[in-house]
């Protein structure tokens, strides 16, 4: 991650700020994602751990850190480096909630895209997903998603949405069924086909998208457009 971002000191300085939305390993500083990867997944965790009062262990190389949320704290959690790290070679994630802490799963994906949403960067209005009203002649996709197969949404995207996009044709994404759908699935199918209708002056049109659904998309459409 450090090569990635060239203003990252040493490696705690990067576990601290791999904990912020957008930043990961797998990109360039300064970009919001690319095709297959939000860099979100270590910000939900630990906004998921804060908000249900959980603890959040991460270590690479030589340093560690430990995210224990307080509950009384508001948006003030004790994250405390340990002393000589774990000398873990690799990159290690554990995550640690209360039994039963999660009531309204769904409440609490999207309390977190809300939260990253207000911490992404607004250079520019969008509103090229539509989801009130669908042309009558576009062409209409229905989206199951049945597992987190980020390679073959790219795949789909590649293949049927984005050479539509091109030709300016109308299209529908019908996520009828779908109660929920992570950030990463949304990100991997959706990020280079909204950056290209926005390029291309051509509109998404979403339908039966379940308030989760459309919070994700909602963010996914702000942070691509705006980096």
């Amino acid at each position: 991650m450090i090569e990635r971002h060239p203003r990252l000191q040493d490696t705690r300085e990067a576990l601290e700020k791999s904990l912020w939305p957008h930043v990961s390993g797998t990109f360039e500083e300064g970009f919001s994602g690319s095709s297959e990867n939000a860099g979100l997944g270590l910000f939900f965790i630990s906004e998921m751990a804060k908000l249900i009062g959980g603890r959040l262990l991460l270590a690479s190389r030589e340093a560690a850190l430990l995210l224990t949320a307080d509950p009384e704290g508001g948006d003030i959690h004790p994250i405390k480096f340990l002393r000589s790290g774990l000398g873990y070679q690799g990159t290690l994630v554990a995550f640690e909630i209360p039994l039963a802490s999660v009531a309204d799963y769904e409440g609490l994906i999207g309390e977190i895209q809300k939260r990253a949403k207000e911490r992404t960067p607004k250079r520019a209005q969008h509103n090229w997903i539509h989801f009130d009203r669908q042309p009558p002649d576009a062409t209409v996709f229905k989206i199951r998603y049945a597992s987190e197969d980020t390679a073959h949404a790219v795949r789909f995207a590649r293949d049927q949405i984005e050479p539509r996009i091109m030709q300016k044709e109308s299209i529908v994404l019908d996520f009828d069924g779908v109660e929920i759908a992570t950030q990463s699935y949304l990100h991997a199918l959706l990020y280079d086909a909204i950056r290209l209708a926005w390029a291309r002056r051509s509109f998404l049109y979403v339908m039966n998208a379940s308030s989760s659904v459309k919070s994700g998309l909602e963010l996914l459409e702000g942070y691509a457009l705006g980096g």
